[in-house]
């Protein structure tokens, strides 16, 4: 492996890492309830968490597969925000970095499958 890629992987893994203890202090701080008490847009939020946190696992060994479940996961999002969630508007711009590694993730990715390709 390149050492380049070998970095660049490095730095995906690590603002992985610090997208997912921002996104845990922001359910902290949102205190959002979990149970039975918790209404359809109370559930919401951590299933899309689960989403996220798929992807995040993802990323330490399939970054393609990582980068298209952290875009989803965008989606997802702005289909919340626009259909379920009343006051939502403020986490779209609190996950486009997150949208952002995942692009970020499907280049790598994507070219990492190219180059394995054509060394066969």
């Amino acid at each position: 492996m390149k050492k380049s890629t070998k970095v660049f992987r490095t730095t995906l893994r690590v603002l992985s890492i610090v997208a997912l203890v921002l996104y845990i202090l922001f359910l902290f701080g949102e205190r959002v309830p979990l149970g039975l008490k918790a209404t359809f847009a109370e559930t919401t939020v951590y299933l899309l968490f689960l989403v996220f946190v798929l992807g995040f696992i993802a990323l330490w060994k399939y970054e393609l597969i990582a980068g298209i479940i952290l875009i989803v996961w965008y989606g997802i999002q702005w289909c919340l925000v626009l259909w379920v969630w009343v006051d939502g508007g403020m986490t779209v711009i609190l996950g486009f970095p997150i949208a952002i590694l995942g692009v970020i993730a499907l280049i790598f990715g994507l070219r990492n499958r190219r180059s394995s390709i054509s060394t066969e």
